[in-house]
């Protein structure tokens, strides 16, 4: 053999191998990749027994007295909203102002119908007499465990300028907590609709309990770095109370990250952050947070993306009847996980 030739052969040999290695160890990194797309929306009043707000009837005629007449036009509501998911492609749907299990497994087999299948199912246990809302979580991904109720009371003053007042408690009445399982990784789900503002201070006071109920539920996942995503109707804005309490900002480190912010959002879209409306003022009441375990582990630019959706159009034509879709935008974050 030709000293030439001797040379190109030691020169090629572990140089092919060398590729060979980092090529694999690419295919093995990407592989490892995850991608997980997760979507809150509230679905306004998608429950039976609410169902006539959703055709403009706050106070229903005798028709709806019909348990007949009033299921067939929750099947047309719950259709109007199966339009509006299925024209997204998430892994997991955090849906709040819905109905109990066979009410969203009718939604659940529409987006089936629609092409979109979520196998997995489940519905919190609500406390809410006076809508019978609840919370229910559609999965592509396998739920591994679920919780179905977060225990526990918390105290607040409905009346902090009078300190003879009583001092109250209260729980979450539609809240929950689902594992899913994605190329090995487990990701713990927390879905809830904290109280809204009906009552004025009081319910501000009522909320930031519930959120101190939920904080508490999670720390010790917390303080174990499990990837924990907390998504629904909060019924408060970025950086109030409940918000921080949520997030960890008034008590020893922040332990979640705002997906709601612009840094998460495309730069031509920082305007369309909202996701309620009320009296031309428009809000995002509807969040998800990502722990700061899981943030880490996103890919460090594009790792996290946020945007918002509008229920196009508001309202649609159903069996020649109009149905609200919701008075919501949707929320979606997107997570490449390393």
């Amino acid at each position: 053999m030709k000293l030439k030739e001797r040379i190109i052969r030691r020169v090629s040999v572990p140089s092919t191998l060398t590729t060979c290695v980092l090529i694999f160890l690419a295919g093995l990194l990407h592989a490892q990749r995850d991608t997980l797309t997760i979507t809150t929306f509230n679905c306004e009043f998608l429950n039976e027994r609410k169902v006539h707000i959703k055709f403009d009837e706050n106070n229903p005629g005798r028709e709806w007295d019909d348990p007949d007449f009033r299921h067939q036009r929750f099947v047309e509501a719950s259709a109007a909203v199966a339009d509006f998911l299925a024209t997204f492609d998430s892994d997991v749907l955090v849906l709040t102002e819905v109905g109990n299990q066979s009410e969203m497994e009718l939604l659940q087999q529409q987006l089936k119908d629609r092409g979109q299948n979520y196998p997995y199912l489940r519905v919190c246990e609500s406390d809410d007499r006076g809508t019978g809302q609840h919370v229910a979580i559609l999965s592509r991904l396998k739920i591994t465990e679920a919780i179905l109720r977060i225990p526990g009371r918390e105290f607040y003053i409905a009346e902090e300028d009078d300190p003879a007042e009583e001092i109250k408690d209260t729980g979450i009445s539609k809240g929950m907590r689902v594992v899913v399982k994605s190329k090995g990784r487990e990701f713990i789900i927390y879905g809830a609709h904290l109280i809204s503002e009906r009552l004025g201070p009081e319910d501000d006071y009522k909320r930031l309990a519930q959120a101190s109920i939920l904080r508490r539920h999670m720390l010790d996942d917390l303080q174990h770095g499990k990837y924990i995503i907390i998504a629904g109707d909060f019924n408060d804005h970025r950086g109030q109370p409940p918000l921080r309490r949520l997030r960890g900002l008034d008590d020893i480190f922040e332990d979640f990250i705002q997906t709601g912010y612009t840094r998460y959002f495309d730069k031509d879209k920082y305007d369309t952050r909202w996701t309620y409306q009320y009296m031309g003022e428009r809000q995002q009441i509807d969040h998800i947070l990502v722990s700061l375990s899981l943030k880490e582990a996103c890919l460090q630019r594009k790792g996290i993306r946020t945007w918002t959706t509008a229920p196009e159009p508001a309202a649609r034509r159903i069996n020649n009847r109009t149905v609200r879709v919701s008075d919501h935008r949707a929320l979606s974050v997107q997570l490449i996980v390393r």
